[in-house]
């Protein structure tokens, strides 16, 4: 009896040792593989506006991204497209860190709805380092897509309405503290001068 609870023992012991090994590497293999996603979202800043944002977010480096097809970006045109010529992304990209992105004027929703038209599937190819460091290759897939942005607002930001009025690119009160200001600035520099000439 006792023998037959010892080999049980020599039999179970590697095999529990070998899941925790197993289980442990999974956990850590999780924690460093990246996970690449490309989308396009409103621009924060100019209502009319569209990004393709690429972010990582896994937690790996992911390294030598390309991509299944290219990525239309500088796409123009509110409702219709218009008559500028768009661009693409269609080369790799060396290096995204976990929790980081790059971002690309995409254009306008009537000049991207024009070049995505109801979505591209696209795989985002890279290649990581696992716990072990060999080096893997991984593969995610992402949906480019507008048709979700149709009825977006139109509203910009109000750190872009304030950089506007800073500019006097619309009608606000700044205009008028502006020209108010530039017309005190010249009443005393003529004060001054005649201060001078006496």
């Amino acid at each position: 009896m006792a023998e037959s609870l010892q080999i049980a023992f020599y039999i179970v012991s590697p095999i529990g040792t070998f899941l925790a090994v197993a289980t442990a590497y999974y956990a850590i293999y999780r924690q460093t593989k990246p996970c690449v996603v490309v989308y396009y979202e409103p621009n924060p800043d100019t209502a009319s506006l569209i990004d393709l944002v690429i972010r990582n977010i896994g937690t790996g480096t992911a390294k030598d991204i390309s991509f299944s097809a290219p990525l239309p970006i500088l796409c123009w045109g509110i409702e219709k497209p218009d008559s500028s010529e768009s661009k693409q992304i269609d080369h790799k990209i060396p290096f995204l860190a976990p929790g980081k992105e790059l971002r690309f004027n995409a254009g306008q929703y009537g000049g991207l709805k024009d070049r995505v038209q109801d979505g591209i599937t696209v795989s985002a190819q890279y290649t990581f380092r696992t716990p072990l460091r060999s080096s893997k290759q991984g593969t995610d897939s992402s949906m480019l897509d507008v048709n979700y942005m149709q009825h977006a607002g139109t509203k910009n930001s109000a750190a872009q309405d304030l950089s506007d009025a800073l500019k006097g690119k619309n009608n606000t009160v700044f205009i008028n503290m502006n020209k108010s200001l530039a017309s005190i600035s010249k009443s005393l520099s003529e004060l001054a001068k005649k201060r001078d000439d006496a």
